[in-house]
């Protein structure tokens, strides 16, 4: 539910009771009339404090991994090692195995492996991802300190790649046979794998889907009030265990969409939480995002409860004189939040109101 809705209908039942409260109905003289007793409220006292106030909004969202990809096989043989549902694969680890003895590794690219590579492959940005891939799992002192990989497969990309085999445990001959490299955009989650352990692997396939390895909250928002969040902002976020975390707004879709069973078009926004060591494993979870609609600084504030509806129109605020007696003074309302609302009248900061306790 929307907190500005829900504190909304609180004001309402509040100031409700201070209506009737303020109107008794006279009784009407008569052989069946009886006096009735004034009940007395319990009441307390408040400061009006200066602060700022912030209008928010909530919104349900789920925490999930951001992104979708695929992970195409590229060997032949028989699957003997296959990844799991919710492994986390970076560069340079091993993906899956065929026969027992050839592995496919991940390593950066954006292109997909499509040959073999050694020191007669023709110039190709395939290269130039392997280079860089070889760069960051470890072999600088072969490749040399300063190497800017490039498109040209040289004899010290053969010796990294000789090593890089080495420490595989794979045939050290300097090339890489084609399904041995499997290029990714960057470390993956897999959230579903096709084949079973000793079924036949066959190039071309999809072994696993995947997604990013990022938690982040996403939420549908209705398409006609997009305009209340914007790339950039940043938001608030519960999560299950009742915690904050800050978050960012990092995309919000171009494309509405009526999802099944909603009865108007959204947009998906995407927000990442700033903070997710401490989150652990807690993919599909229900949190709630709140957004910040208007902030006053440095306005007076008093608790909800010292607002009294008058007769006439209007609010009013029972102050407290030095002297303990009370009296009414008029004032306009601003902003609500959950430790109160703003106000102005004739009245400072440090004055005392009544609270019905």
């Amino acid at each position: 539910m929307k907190r500005l809705i829900a504190f909304a209908t609180v004001v309402v039942i509040v100031l409700g009771a201070v209506v009737v409260g303020l109107n008794l109905p006279s009784l009407t003289e008569g052989t069946n009339a009886t006096t009735a007793a004034t009940p007395i409220v319990p009441v307390s006292t408040a400061t009006i404090r200066e602060r700022t106030i912030e209008s928010t909004e909530e919104f349900e969202g789920t925490l999930g991994y951001a992104g979708e990809g695929v992970i195409i096989n590229g060997l032949n043989g028989t699957y003997t090692k296959l990844p799991a549902e919710g492994d986390v694969l970076t560069l340079g680890d091993e993906i899956y195995e065929v026969d027992g003895t050839r592995s496919s590794y991940l390593m950066y690219g954006k292109r997909p492996a499509y040959r073999a590579l050694d020191n007669e492959s023709s110039n190709g940005p395939d290269i130039k991802q392997l280079e860089a891939s070889l760069l960051q799992i470890g072999f600088p002192a072969i490749l040399g300190e300063n190497f800017e990989p490039d498109w040209n497969f040289r004899d010290k990309t053969e010796t990294a790649v000789e090593k890089w085999q080495k420490r595989t445990n794979q045939d050290q001959d300097g090339r890489i046979e084609m399904g041995e490299v499997t290029f990714l955009r960057d470390d993956v989650r897999i959230t579903e794998v096709l084949p079973e352990l000793g079924t036949r692997a066959q190039a071309g396939a999809v072994l696993a889907y995947t997604s990013g390895t990022d938690l982040v909250v996403t939420l549908d928002l209705e398409a006609d009030r997009r305009d209340i969040l914007g790339v950039g902002d940043g938001v608030s976020v519960e999560l299950p265990d009742g915690t904050d975390a800050d978050g960012l707004v990092t995309e919000i879709s171009s494309v509405a969409q009526t999802l099944q069973g909603a009865s108007e078009a959204t947009v998906e926004v995407v927000i990442e939480l700033e903070d997710i060591s401490t989150i652990g494993d807690l993919d599909g979870a229900e949190v709630t995002v709140s957004v910040v609609r208007e902030t006053r600084p440095d306005v007076l504030s008093v608790p909800v409860d010292a607002l009294l509806a008058l007769r006439e129109g209007g609010y009013a605020l029972e102050m407290v004189a030095e002297d303990g007696s009370t009296y009414l003074v008029a004032v306009e309302v601003g902003l609500f939040d959950d430790s109160g609302v703003e106000v102005s009248g004739n009245f400072d900061v440090g004055d005392t109101v009544v609270v019905p306790a």
